[in-house]
């Protein structure tokens, strides 16, 4: 990760007007080849890294250890810099719709009070019998195209708030990169021949309905290397995670996705607080000290057994 730079703004406002607008700055830099993150999102990166720091001294000392507790850290900063992205999109949406609110805000009001006083003045001069004379039918005909002009600075207006609003549901749709939702189990938008199967299957289709997950743009996957199966969809959750979306999977131990094979350590959520005080890494590494004995007590029983079986006569 780099410091600050300038990058071109995010192309999210679909059907908008073509204005120059400053292009957003950047405190980290996620313009790089996008890679998969060992989680979904910062949490889960931070309590491993904790787990480790308090229950596997022995490991965080070697140099492997090292460059997996930074293999940590690079991807919380790498997740704060795709939220710093989609953070930057939002105000862009933001002051897109600014730009539309200020530009309806100008649009002028129809002059409806003047269409009501000609429609008086029109129903007291229709009021009186007989055949207008040529002055009466002028001004009747005057002030009835008044009525229409007005009619015309309506539909004028309503026709740019239109354009506005249009224009704003297009940037959120842009902005969310969604299609419409359906009351389908997997809604069509969804590549379902690259989804995990179930339950990871089950859990990353709701998130994607309820945009706590998004597909990739086909620009930003094109960046990707191909996979062993090709070219493939490849998913960014709200926190930041990005993984492909067909080794997406769900761990409710760690309530928490990451990809297939990189199994969250189950005690990982142990280390959400946010504050671990002297006593909290003591009790960890008794838990941790306890576990390695167990296991020590279970590796030295079974050769024992297993030698006195064989030590034992043969009874023929």
């Amino acid at each position: 990760m780099t410091a600050t730079e300038e990058r071109p703004a995010a192309t999210g406002t679909a059907g908008t007007a073509d204005t120059a607008r400053p292009a957003p700055r950047y405190v980290l830099n996620a313009s790089g080849e996008l890679r998969t993150t060992r989680y979904s999102d910062v949490c889960g990166g931070t309590d491993e890294f904790k787990r480790v720091v308090a229950e596997e001294s022995d490991t965080a000392a070697t140099p492997e250890g090292r460059a997996a507790l930074r293999g940590l850290v690079d991807d919380g900063i790498y997740m704060l810099a795709r939220m710093e992205v989609r953070l930057r999109e939002y105000q862009a949406f933001r002051d897109e719709l600014a730009r539309l609110v200020e530009s309806m805000r100008a649009i002028p009001e129809p002059r409806l009070a003047d269409a009501q006083r000609e429609a008086e003045t029109l129903r007291a001069l229709l009021s009186t019998e007989g055949a207008p004379s040529g002055a009466e039918a002028t001004e009747l005909m005057v002030r009835a195209e008044e009525i229409r002009q007005v009619a015309n600075d309506m539909e004028g207006a309503l026709r740019r708030h239109k354009e506005a609003v249009i224009a704003a549901g297009k940037a959120y749709v842009a902005l969310m990169r969604e299609r419409p939702a359906t009351d389908e189990e997997i809604p069509g938008w969804i590549p379902q021949g690259w989804l995990p199967p179930a339950p990871h299957r089950e859990k990353i289709v709701d998130w994607l309905k309820r945009s706590r997950a998004t597909l990739l743009s086909d620009e930003e996957a094109a960046k990707l290397p191909v996979g062993p199966q090709g070219r493939e969809p490849w998913v960014q959750f709200e926190d930041g995670g990005v993984m492909p979306l067909r080794v997406v999977r769900w761990n409710e131990e760690v309530r928490n996705f990451h990809p297939m094979g990189t199994d969250p350590h189950p005690r990982g959520r142990l280390y959400r607080r946010r504050a671990i005080t002297s006593k909290d890494a003591a009790e960890a590494a008794a838990r941790a000290a306890e576990a390695a004995a167990a296991a020590a007590a279970t590796a030295e029983a079974s050769p024992t057994t297993l030698g006195a079986t064989s030590a034992a006569p043969a009874s023929r």
